[in-house]
């Protein structure tokens, strides 16, 4: 990936084929000196990049198929969204107004009655326009989702890489369809973690809609396909920001929608 953070992290998930956990607020003391810095916010200070102030909107508006996975899934995201896009109020064929391209080409386009951002070609990397197009946005607790479209064809699959930048480096989450889920993750120990997921099959539904989503809660970030969650993996070093990559082959489809970043909702905000 491509974004200039001082580290990054990869997703890929791949089509094949209980309740979530909620982060426990914590009260933070309010009064501060100069010399008690604390100690995210000095490293925010080393690079020269201080945190993004998020546009936060209590909005449970989500599609028919994510309710359904919210529902009766392990999966459950928090009430305040800080990004969302479906890509219905961008027109075919052109790039859509709520992403920067990184690398490659990309385009709205129509496919099985939706909206969706098509990576065009094989190496095509697209990021969301976040708190004015910050590099540093993603809070200390949050979820990301979307939904893609698994081709049910092996000779056809994609791989969908999911890039977040850390202070070490770059996290990647690999899901290639109809093989598996795979990371290698930076730890807060400065160690790395590489692991998959071998029975995407099981949990993902063949030349259909499928839905995958995260979430990083007090330094564990879990992965979940379809509302299963495949992976729970610990102290991992907090993301900074994000980026969809599409690597593999050419004329493989790389369609996906409906995506959603959440965390926890201010207090006192309403719907």
């Amino acid at each position: 990936m491509t974004i200039l953070c001082m580290a990054s992290l990869a997703l890929v998930v791949a089509c094949g084929g209980k309740k979530a956990d909620t982060a426990e607020a914590g009260e933070q003391a309010t009064e501060q000196t100069d010399e008690e810095q604390p100690a995210d916010e000095a490293e925010a200070t080393e690079d020269g990049e201080a945190p993004a102030k998020l546009d936060i909107v209590v909005d449970e508006t989500v599609a028919d198929a994510q309710k359904a996975i919210y529902a009766n899934g392990d999966f459950k995201p928090f009430t305040g969204v800080f990004f969302k896009d479906d890509f219905t109020a961008d027109k075919v064929g052109e790039f859509p107004a709520k992403w920067s391209l990184n690398n490659g080409s990309a385009e709205v386009a129509k496919f099985n009655d939706r909206q969706v951002l098509n990576l065009s070609n094989n190496d095509a990397e697209v990021t969301p326009k976040v708190a004015g197009n910050s590099k540093y946005y993603l809070p200390e607790a949050f979820t990301f989702e979307f939904e893609y479209f698994c081709n049910g064809d092996e000779d056809f699959n994609a791989g969908y890489h999911l890039n977040f930048e850390t202070p070490a480096g770059t996290e990647e989450i690999n899901l290639i369809t109809e093989e598996n889920v795979n990371w290698n993750l930076p730890k807060k120990n400065e160690e790395w973690m590489q692991g998959t997921y071998e029975k995407l099959g099981d949990v993902e539904k063949k030349n259909s809609w499928n839905h995958f989503a995260l979430s990083y809660i007090n330094g564990t970030l879990k992965l979940y396909v379809n509302g299963t969650r495949v992976a729970s993996l610990p102290d991992v070093l907090a993301p900074r920001c994000l980026a969809i990559h599409g690597e593999g082959w050419d004329d493989h489809r790389y369609y996906f929608t409906n995506v959603r970043l959440t965390t926890e909702a201010p207090a006192g905000e309403k719907k």
